[in-house]
């Protein structure tokens, strides 16, 4: 903390202590605790005191990392398949995570994959309804792969 400002005894209220950092507290005797009353980042101005980003904050994460996350979602996916609900959690993990990183070639991998699908049924839902899903979450980061499935997906919808 930085330095102690000032300190002021209240009759019912308890002790109160402010820092120079604008920070005040109270102490309760009925609670047995200091509590924070007031502070500088109360006001609404608390994001004035952050750093700007650097580049390096706002970086995609590194390839290994990467990697090692798309493999973990993958897994799971995976392990969901027969389990309804918790699959379809999963895939639109996976789906927006990829979208995020913008990994065009296993996004258009994936939802080429559940285009394609044999069953009418893919994680609990209908496979035309989860492609739906997934293309809501894909179109703020990539159109063109929502573009291209986009299409796909109403062609499938038409000849179903």
């Amino acid at each position: 903390k930085q330095w102690y400002q000032r300190r002021k005894i209240t009759g019912s209220s308890g002790i109160n202590a402010e820092y120079g950092d604008r920070t005040e507290y109270r102490y309760s005797g009925e609670l047995g605790c200091w509590m924070v009353i007031g502070h500088s980042h109360l006001d609404g101005t608390w994001a004035q005191d952050l750093p700007a980003p650097t580049p390096a904050a706002t970086k995609l994460p590194s390839k290994r990392v990467y990697l090692n996350t798309v493999q973990q979602l993958e897994q799971r996916v995976r392990v969901a398949e027969s389990a309804g609900e918790e699959g379809k959690t999963w895939v639109v993990s996976l789906v927006r995570y990829l979208a995020l990183n913008k990994d065009e070639t296993r996004l258009r991998e994936l939802l080429q994959r559940l285009l394609a699908s044999s069953s009418p049924r893919v994680h609990g839902s209908d496979r035309l309804e989860l492609v739906g899903e997934l293309l809501k979450v894909v179109g703020a980061s990539c159109q063109r792969v929502y573009s291209e499935f986009k299409q796909q997906l109403e062609w499938a919808a038409n000849r179903s």
